[in-house]
């Protein structure tokens, strides 16, 4: 005989399990489907937007005007006006259209103008950073040299007419301006200053000081040879000097004076004054 109640309990318990598990599996699917479904609509909805948003932003930039031209440096005789003109012939309307190496390279080529530096500026700026070249010396007619012995050609060379004149053979430029800035490591302490340097083909240096006098150095050990001239300047003074017309440096340990008032009295008669030092 069976014990009914055993087997409701056993029944009850089954159908408990059949009743509970079965349909919570079935929604846990469901909602983990919709769930992954959502997040791809949203993540291609993303997607649109971005690509709009990416658009727009390459239309934007494109299309962005340059509104202003800052121009930084301290120019004296740079125009800024010719940079202007330069930067709106040379560029277009659009900033990203801009070739900021070959602007840099056309800058550079105008009178004054040594090294430039180009940059932009979002959303609208072109900033130019000038550096003038530095005026040391002139160089023929109508040239002038920079520190390192680069001759650079200005529309004109009036305001710098007072500026010493080197010349030298063809492509010695750089060896003429050396040897002028180390002269004057020499010379300028004593408050003196170079009016001329040159150097001939065969390599012999004369230089003509601001008073006038012409000092010839001739082509060997030309440093020493004017540390001798130091010297003599430094042992004489400056009524003295005054008078001379010529120093001769060309000797192996002295130097040869020319007078002002001997040349005078005789324009025939050449008279030296050889001192030992």
């Amino acid at each position: 005989m069976v014990n009914n109640r055993n087997v409701g309990k056993f029944r009850s318990r089954n159908a408990h399990g059949a009743s509970v598990r079965m349909p919570v599996k079935d929604n846990q699917s469901r909602y983990a489907v919709l769930g992954r479904l959502l997040v791809v609509i949203f993540a291609i909805g993303l997607s649109v937007l971005a690509g709009f948003g990416v658009v727009a932003l390459y239309r934007q930039v494109n299309n962005q005007k340059i509104e202003t031209v800052v121009i930084n440096g301290n120019l004296i005789f740079v125009s800024e006006d010719k940079i202007r003109a330069t930067v709106g012939h040379f560029v277009s309307d659009r900033l990203v259209a801009v070739d900021l190496e070959e602007l840099k390279i056309e800058l550079e080529t105008l009178p004054w103008v040594s090294k430039v530096a180009v940059q932009r500026e979002w959303p609208n700026k072109l900033i130019i950073q000038v550096e003038e070249e530095l005026a040391i010396a002139r160089w023929g007619e109508t040239q002038l040299l920079n520190q390192y012995g680069q001759i650079f050609l200005p529309e004109s060379i009036n305001a710098q007419l007072d500026l010493p004149l080197l010349t030298g053979p063809e492509n010695s430029e750089q060896k003429v301006m050396q040897q002028y800035q180390q002269f004057n490591l020499l010379l300028y302490p004593l408050g003196v200053r170079m009016r001329d340097l040159s150097v001939n083909e065969r390599g012999a240096w004369t230089l003509v000081l601001t008073n006038g006098v012409e000092v010839r150095l001739g082509r060997d050990e030309v440093l020493a040879r004017l540390r001798r001239l130091v010297v003599f300047l430094e042992s004489n003074q400056s009524d003295q000097l005054r008078n001379i017309e010529t120093i001769d440096l060309r000797y192996s340990n002295g130097i040869a004076v020319s007078h002002k008032k001997i040349a005078e009295k005789n324009a025939k008669q050449h008279t030296e004054v050889v001192m030992a030092l």
